[in-house]
């Protein structure tokens, strides 16, 4: 299924196998015809010209790989068992435990070694890298993406989905009843953990690729700040498997936000302890980054960046583009995010420049505009610390070279037009995620048209593993392949399958007007 940005990769779709769930199917997935690329008229009426382009440069758009570790003490998997669907548990737990998540690692180096057969000039990675802001997934991405052994624990897997936990809520591949299969059909696959948890060696990007922080990279369950107490339970020897009884925990957010250690005080069950979960600081996620053989320099990450305590940065991956990198977590807590005054006046100094023969500039973060509106943590006397939505956007609107914004953080592909008055604008991409369905990635070739114009041409990637699981050896490939199928179902349950998007938001065209001079 490898493609170029010009040939759509097939779309995989849903067949339908009895499963053996009261409630119905167990779904496969299967081949279709790739998608066309349809064209957006938002900003330039008529189709984009087929030939006389110029391409500027080709782009790789990845986010949300979740790499995560399923026997982390400091995970909310129980909370989700044992507090969705309570009152003031909405969005704190919903996707906490998903049951591909043990195969997050394959589907991610499937996907990179898809995008590594590709001809590109960068990849942009919008952040949610990891998903519990712990060392030892830290250093499985960046393994992952720069080549090298991965691995998350060296104990192999201790959590809610082996067959001794003795909880049949969850997803247990091994035989044995358990609420998903009883229900929705999912299958058996005896010895999946355990070939999932062995260790395994990443052929790497092998393209220069920018880092960007998500709030899962630097906030526990992407939401609470790191405190010492919760710090010692994470690297601890016993991983809660429920609420505590007694305290009133009808607020879980705001517990979660002030006193997270609070929801990790229930009844426990013993796992090795590993010194490896210690969550990381801003400092940790940048300097790992920084190492000698990382292209460009620091994936983006500069030595201000160390200096400062910054996230944020600007790379020029060919002459003609400039991509601007945000931060937009909240250190304070909380999922959504927002930017420091110091950063967006950074910004401001970034778009002064908007002629036709300055660079064309590419904006990424991990929020999208639709989530940045992350005040928590913000005095009520200094309500103006924190820029939001409307300010950044308006700023960016006010740059004619800023043609698009690439973000994530929804786990749906979206594609949506920011208007500007004199008839032009950018266009704000958001690509699904790799934790779940659709597991899809995006290519996008930028190029000036004869007319002047900018056509950007979107292309959705599926990862190169089977579509059906082979049976036999538990290869990468096939963990990857089992890891999209069981995505697809889970979608289904959970009524995610909007994830994938419309037709517009996927393989397209966008064409957007010349800079005026």
């Amino acid at each position: 299924m490898t493609t170029t940005p010009e040939r759509p990769a097939p779309t995989l779709v849903p067949g339908e196998v009895a499963g053996t769930g009261s409630h119905g199917l167990y779904h496969r997935l299967r081949h279709v015809p790739g998608e066309a690329h349809t064209v957006r008229t938002d900003f330039v009426p008529g189709p984009a010209p087929d030939a006389g382009d110029t391409v500027i440069a080709t782009l790789a758009h990845l986010t949300d790989l979740h790499v995560v570790d399923p026997g982390s003490p400091a995970r909310l998997d129980f909370a989700m068992r044992t507090g969705a669907g309570t009152a003031g548990w909405a969005g704190l737990v919903d996707w906490v435990f998903r049951p591909q998540e043990a195969l997050a690692l394959h589907a991610a180096a499937a996907m990179i070694r898809t995008l590594a057969a590709l001809d590109l000039d960068a990849c942009v990675v919008t952040g949610d890298n990891i998903d519990n802001a712990q060392a030892n997934e830290l250093a499985a991405y960046l393994a992952l993406l720069d080549g090298g052994k991965v691995e998350v624990s060296p104990f192999g897997y201790h959590g809610p989905q082996a067959l001794d936990w003795d909880d049949p809520w969850y997803w247990r591949p091994d035989p044995g009843d358990d609420r998903y299969k009883r229900l929705w059909g999912f299958p058996t696959h005896p010895g999946l953990l355990e070939a999932a948890a062995a260790p395994f060696t990443s052929g790497g990007l092998g393209h220069p690729w920018l880092a960007c922080l998500g709030n899962h990279d630097l906030l526990v369950g992407g939401t609470a700040a790191a405190r010492p107490d919760l710090a010692a339970i994470a690297a601890g020897p016993r991983k809660p498997i429920g609420l505590p009884a007694g305290p009133d925990l009808s607020d879980a957010l705001g517990t979660f936000l002030t006193d997270p250690a609070a929801l990790f005080a229930g009844p426990s069950r013993p796992v090795p302890a590993l010194a490896g979960r210690a969550f990381i600081t801003p400092a940790d996620f940048v300097g790992a980054h920084r190492h000698p053989g990382a292209r460009p320099a620091g994936h983006g990450f500069t030595a201000a960046n160390l200096r400062d305590g910054t996230a944020h940065y600007t790379y020029e991956p060919v002459p003609g583009l400039r991509v601007v990198v945000l931060n937009t977590d909240n250190p304070h807590g909380h999922w959504d995010g927002s930017m420091d005054r110091a950063q967006l006046d950074w910004l401001a100094g970034q778009l002064t420049a908007d002629g036709p023969d300055d660079p064309l500039i590419v904006l990424a973060s991990h929020h999208a505009t639709s989530s940045l509106r992350n005040g928590y943590g913000v005095c009520p006397d200094r309500p103006g610390e924190r820029a939001y939505a409307d300010e950044i956007l308006r700023l960016a609107l006010g740059c004619r070279n800023v043609v698009l914004w690439l973000n994530g953080h929804h786990h749906a592909n979206r594609v949506v037009a920011h208007h500007r008055g004199d008839g032009g604008g950018l266009f704000e991409v958001t690509t699904a995620a790799i934790a779940d369905w659709p597991v899809q990635a995006r290519v996008l070739r930028i190029a000036r048209e004869r007319s002047g114009g900018i056509c950007v041409t979107s292309t959705l990637i599926d990862h190169d593993a089977p579509v059906a699981p082979a049976a036999g050896q538990d290869t990468t490939d096939r963990l990857a392949a089992l890891h999209r199928e069981l995505a697809y179902n889970d979608a289904v349950r959970a009524g995610r399958t909007g994830a994938t998007g419309g037709a517009p938001d996927r393989n397209v065209r966008l064409r957007l007007p010349a800079p005026p001079r």
